[in-house]
C-alpha cells in the first residue's frame, strides 16, 4: 500500500523492508556494489532499536511498476535535515527521477516534519536535479570543487539549501 502523502506521478517513498536486501545495489548509498546479505544485515542492525533512529531511511519507487529504483536517508538534528538521494546508477533518466523524489519529499519536509531548514548535496552534472531544487526555493551554499569521481574525470558538488516557509522572516 501506498503512502498518499509520499507519492508523485513518477516515485513514490515508502519504508524499506526485508525484501529490498534483492535489490539493495539501488538503494544502499555506497561506493561500492552491496550483496543482498549484506543489505540484510544493514537492515536488521537499521530496524534493531526502537528508539529514534539517527537517520530515516526510505526505498524509492517507481510508480510504473513498483521496482525500487533508489533510496532517502534524512539525517535529522530537531529543525536542521540534511537529506540524502540515491538513485539506481545504471537507469538512464535517473537524474529526472531524483528531481522527482525530491520534489515529493520537499513538503512532506516542511509540512509534516516541520523542519526549519534543510540541504541536499548535488552533483554539478545533474541538471535536472538542480532545477528542481531551485524550483523549490532551494539555494546554493557551497560549491565543493571536483568532489564527485566519475569514470574518467571529477565533477564539483554543490550543496543547496533552503529556509522553510514557516521559519522564514519576512519583511514587515
Amino acid at each position: 500500500m501506498r503512502a498518499v502523502y509520499l507519492t508523485g506521478e513518477q516515485v513514490s517513498l515508502r519504508a524499506l523492508v526485508a525484501a529490498d536486501k534483492e535489490c539493495a545495489a539501488a538503494w544502499f548509498d555506497s561506493p561500492f556494489p552491496v550483496n543482498a546479505v549484506r543489505a540484510e544485515a544493514w537492515l536488521k542492525e537499521a530496524h534493531a532499536s526502537l528508539d529514534r533512529p539517527p537517520a530515516l531511511h526510505y526505498a524509492i519507487v517507481r510508480t510504473a511498476d513498483e521496482a525500487v529504483i533508489g533510496g532517502v536517508t534524512l539525517q535529522t538534528d530537531y529543525r536542521i535535515g540534511t537529506l540524502t538521494l540515491r538513485i539506481a546508477p545504471w537507469l538512464p533518466d535517473a537524474d529526472a527521477l531524483r528531481a522527482a523524489a525530491l520534489r515529493v519529499l520537499h513538503p512532506w519536509l516542511r509540512d509534516d516534519l516541520e523542519l526549519m531548514t534543510f540541504v541536499i548535496h548535488i552533483p554539478a552534472d545533474q541538471p535536472a536535479t538542480i532545477a528542481a531544487a531551485e524550483a523549490l526555493g532551494m539555494i546554493p551554499g557551497v560549491r565543493l570543487r571536483e568532489a564527485i569521481a566519475r569514470p574518467g574525470h571529477r565533477v564539483d558538488e554543490l550543496v543547496y539549501q533552503v529556509l522553510l516557509t514557516p521559519w522564514a522572516v519576512r519583511d514587515a
